[in-house]
């Protein structure tokens, strides 16, 4: 009898706190191939898990991909967005969604997700290295060192 009467407290105070918590917001990403990913699986951004996968479906032609980000985590995906089906960093039987803001590449502004947004997934491995590496020349290219180089060249007389 003693134990009910402690019982009830505790999930009345889980209900409140979960009730409380901000609700997660969605995307839906469309990729060409689902790669084996399901409800529930996991969504990464950095390493770090920002959100769960809340339900597949199809869209002309496509795998729909609807994921839910944690409210918390939601201000730190800045589009355009790189989405791309690999192994789940802490469980590499599962697939997991990888998320890149690529807000930062020259020329291209951040701005504010919509939820409810559909957006378009990379579908290739490859796809997904050519952003890493346009990250690394863009990056590059608003270094220091590159600033240097080209003062130097605009210095020199035309010949």
């Amino acid at each position: 009898m003693q134990i009910h009467k402690l019982i009830w407290p505790l999930l009345l105070t889980f209900w409140l706190l979960a009730a409380c918590r901000p609700p997660a917001k969605e995307v839906t990403v469309l990729f060409a191939d689902g790669k084996g990913i399901a409800a529930a699986d996991k969504v990464y951004q950095s390493g770090i898990a920002i959100g769960k996968v809340g339900g597949i479906g199809l869209a002309d032609g496509k795998a729909a991909v609807r994921i839910r980000i944690d409210a918390d985590k939601w201000p730190g995906l800045k589009p355009p967005l790189a989405c791309f089906i690999d192994t789940d960093p802490a469980d590499r039987t599962r697939p997991a969604v990888l998320v890149r803001s690529l807000g930062e590449l020259s020329g291209v502004e951040a701005q504010t997700l919509q939820g409810d947004a559909a957006i378009e997934g990379v579908d290739s491995f490859f796809v997904w290295k050519v952003l890493e590496f346009a990250k690394s020349v863009s990056d590059l290219e608003r270094s220091e060192f590159m600033q240097q180089i080209q003062k130097q060249i605009q210095s020199k007389p035309a010949q």
